[in-house]
């Protein structure tokens, strides 16, 4: 008894071998459905770009065109607890509030802050990442992301008058600067991508540093420098334009059915619609 072989052209078995072994890539992620608040203002929650380890898996983000938009930062007088991101937002008039970088157990911002000119806490070295913003001369960028791995900086010749200190989460080579922790918790990156946008990412779930970092990676945002700024209870974000608002606040503990307090913050940065 003769059996008969089964001949696959090679041509067929070249074409299903991607399909049956390669993993799903960045690019197949459905990107954000942007919500336009206002001109080169866009708001997005997005659903699918990976899973939490407890909670939502949405991201809220903020895209802002720092040529039509102002970031300073708010902060408390000394000796004052600060309020929510929902509060300075509503006192201040502002368009969005979000946490401003890290901040003690004590409640004072951990790291380089500058308003308005004035140094509000020293630069510390530990802390890589430094988001630049209101440049004195207007030949310089709207506002910027400086990885001072790469990049020497001196307060003393700082040419912007607004300035928050953290650590960073991706930089411009695609490398991860947070290593592997098992640590949960909601979470706020502050990014800047190829055409100069600030993004701000907020979690509504609990995330892992590195498990945001490789999301924003592969997020295909372009993201060219990406800060991560305080997670858990001072992950927070508010936004009103017009007749949208959106505030989300994270949580001492990931579990979603624990109650918990607002924490009010010492100091945060602010979105204006420049005068």
């Amino acid at each position: 008894m003769h059996h008969r072989k089964l001949i696959i052209p090679a041509v067929i078995v070249l074409c299903l071998l991607p399909w049956l072994s390669a993993p799903a890539l960045a690019g197949d992620v459905a990107g954000p459905q942007w919500q336009i608040l206002a001109p080169r203002l866009e708001f997005a929650l997005w659903e699918n770009l990976t899973t939490s380890r407890s909670g939502s898996s949405r991201m809220a983000l903020l895209r802002v065109d720092p040529k039509l938009y102002d970031f300073k930062v708010l902060a408390a007088s000394k000796g004052e607890d600060g309020q929510t991101a929902g509060e300075w937002r509503e006192q201040s008039k502002a368009l969005a509030v979000f946490n401003a970088g890290l901040y003690t157990p004590e409640g004072r911002h951990l790291g380089y802050l500058l308003q308005n000119g004035h140094e509000l806490s020293p630069l510390v070295a530990q802390q890589d990442g430094l988001f630049l913003a209101g440049p004195r001369e207007p030949d310089l960028p709207q506002a910027r992301i400086l990885d001072m791995r790469y990049t020497p900086f001196d307060p003393r010749l700082n040419p912007y008058q607004q300035a928050a200190q953290s650590l960073m989460l991706l930089d411009r080579f695609g490398m991860t600067r947070v290593r592997r922790s098992a640590k949960v918790a909601n979470r706020t990156a502050l990014a800047i991508d190829d055409k100069g946008r600030i993004l701000v990412v907020v979690t509504e779930g609990g995330h892992t540093l590195w498990e945001m970092a490789q999301a924003l990676k592969n997020s295909g945002l372009a993201l060219r420098e990406v800060m991560t700024m305080d997670g858990g209870a001072e992950s927070q974000l508010a936004v009103a334009v017009g007749d949208f608002t959106y505030e989300h606040y994270g949580r001492v503990s990931p579990a979603p059915d624990l109650p918990w307090v607002r924490q009010a913050l010492p100091a945060v940065l602010a979105v204006f619609k420049k005068k």
